[in-house]
């Protein structure tokens, strides 16, 4: 079947998280025209849109991507699935929805690779411009942006119990920490508007639906970029069976994700020289930095049983779950509004560096989130994860086949200092759950690691459960360096007419879930190519 081609001023790929803001931004001028490539479908779905059915969208072979890491080293050799959203609003579309700014230190440590205008001073207007909080606007927050932005309730008795214990073992509560002191216990703030997730779909993408220079196009496979010599000029894609081509006259933008734009770079012939040759792909760009550089936040759970008082988990079972769903369809209120993850903390343990480096978060009930096969149970769990990791991956093509899915390789672990904090961190972790804040509540743990391990049983015990947060980034980081793949303004270097905006442009992975960052970045470099126009 002969390609159909047509011509837009910006290509955008991927609907995701930065994807819809670009679209948004960019179609605010009514003289430029935008087309927007998603592969998946369109996120109109319960099981999207209600907070508390966050696990049907990530176990979907229809809204998720549903990588799978190659074998792990460290982990004994598991593989680790890494859930990425496959549909209008990408992962904003099937995350968790907590709402974390980061650190202002993570923003202005990135001037050392040489990445100008990226403190958090020159952030913070894009997190302003972004959220609507519903404590309104002030000095640091945002209150008439697109992005909705709540507190949850946390009403839940284990929710004050996982607070007390926190500030028992001697945690400060940190209040609103995307405005202050992020260290200390808290109640999460989440991207939730009148009990529906606020996707970037749904706080961007839909607005600029009803403007007729955005064109959006779902189930596209992009293949390649195509170019002429070292400018792109379009994007070579595939839907419904039929080859079709989008020309850029001014840019083709890639927002495919941390793992899908170093991919994409690949088939089309950028990335490192020896890798595309072993795949038979011509060279239009030398970037031994695609795909490398790759971090992620790591996660253990520590699971501890309770006596069955006030147990959630009993309330999403049976009847209870009709009646959840029920009330959310009719009022979008109840458990079905909450994705559960409302209170949390960041802390220090091991790090030797002046801010904390590990994060808490919980549920008030037993379930496994990683395999999707959610036994709920009565208990409570604790998620740690260490914030800033020293050890990187890589993304790699195992195939020159768009349809093959990329080797995802973390290498949690590869560096030992890792390991001494996430140790220190179990340790303090079953410090604090052993706070009389839980007296009445815990009978008890269903782990094999107890306060007297000794730290090579803790050790073991990480390697044995831990897991990804679904966090990565760096794939295509800003820089100057040799491994640096774009600039300050996500155009890859020695390229015409290219730009990467996603979480794969962030130099180093901040001390946050990453959504919200990777959120702001996009409306950053969007104002910088609005003002270029």
């Amino acid at each position: 079947m002969p390609a159909h081609s047509d011509s837009f001023d910006y290509v955008i790929i991927g609907a995701g998280s930065a994807g819809c803001v670009l679209a948004n931004r960019l179609t605010e001028d009514p003289a430029v025209t935008v087309c927007l490539l998603e592969a998946g479908p369109s996120e109109r779905s319960l099981f999207i849109s209600m907070p508390a059915a966050l696990t049907f969208p990530i176990e979907s072979d229809i809204y998720n991507w549903k990588f799978e890491s190659e074998p792990e080293p460290a982990l004994h050799g598991r593989t680790i699935g890494q859930a990425r959203g496959r549909c209008l609003g990408g992962s904003s579309s099937i995350n968790g929805m907590v709402y974390v700014r980061g650190n202002p230190r993570d923003y202005d440590q990135w001037a050392s690779l040489g990445v100008e205008g990226w403190s958090f001073q020159d952030c913070l207007p894009y997190f302003i411009k972004m959220e609507s909080f519903e404590g309104g606007r002030d000095p640091l927050r945002g209150g008439t942006g697109p992005l909705s932005v709540t507190r949850s309730a946390a009403r839940h008795p284990f929710y004050d119990a996982f607070l007390q214990a926190g500030e028992q073992f001697g945690l400060r509560n940190a209040g609103d920490y995307n405005s202050g002191d992020q260290e200390g216990v808290h109640v999460t703030q989440a991207t939730i508007r009148d009990g529906v997730r606020c996707s970037t779909a749904l706080a961007y993408l839909r607005p600029a639906m009803k403007r007729p220079n955005l064109t959006v196009r779902t189930g596209c496979l992009v293949e390649k970029i195509a170019f002429s010599g070292t400018r792109a000029e379009g994007v070579a894609y595939r839907r419904a069976g039929r080859a079709e081509t989008a020309r850029a006259g001014r840019e083709v933008i890639l927002s495919a994700g941390t793992i899908g734009s170093p991919h994409i770079l690949m088939l089309s012939g950028v990335g490192e020289a020896a890798h595309l040759k072993d795949h038979g792909i011509p060279l239009v760009a030398d970037l031994p930095g695609v795909g490398r550089n790759l971090q992620d936040h790591v996660v253990a759970s520590l699971r501890f049983r309770s006596n069955g008082a006030d147990a959630i988990n009993r309330k999403l079972a049976g009847l209870g779950r009709v009646r959840l769903g029920l009330e959310w369809l009719l009022f979008k209120k109840g458990l079905g509004a909450t994705s559960f993850f409302e209170v949390g903390a960041f802390f220090d343990g091991g790090s030797g560096t002046d801010y904390f480096n590990l994060q808490h978060e919980f549920l008030p009930f037993l379930a496994d989130f990683q395999s999707g096969k959610v036994a709920l149970g009565d208990g409570f769990q604790y998620f740690l994860s260490q914030m800033r990791p020293h050890s990187r991956g890589s993304i790699r093509l195992k195939s020159a086949n768009p349809a093959a899915k990329p080797a995802l390789s973390f290498n949690y672990f590869d560096d030992r200092r890792d390991m001494v904090e996430m140790i220190d961190g179990v340790r303090k972790t079953l410090e604090i759950a052993s706070q009389s804040a839980w007296g009445k509540y815990c009978t008890g743990q269903l782990d094999d690691v107890r306060r007297t391990s000794t730290d090579a049983e803790i050790e073991a015990f990480i390697r044995n459960v831990a897991n990804t947060e679904h966090h990565p980034v760096g794939t295509c980081r800003m820089g100057v360096d040799g491994d640096a793949v774009t600039d300050a303004a996500g155009r890859v270097h020695g390229l015409d007419g290219l730009r990467v905006v996603d979480g794969s442009i962030l130099p180093k992975i901040p001390s946050a879930n990453v959504n919200a960052p990777i959120i702001m970045a996009a409306e950053k470099i969007a104002g910088v190519i609005a003002r270029r126009k």
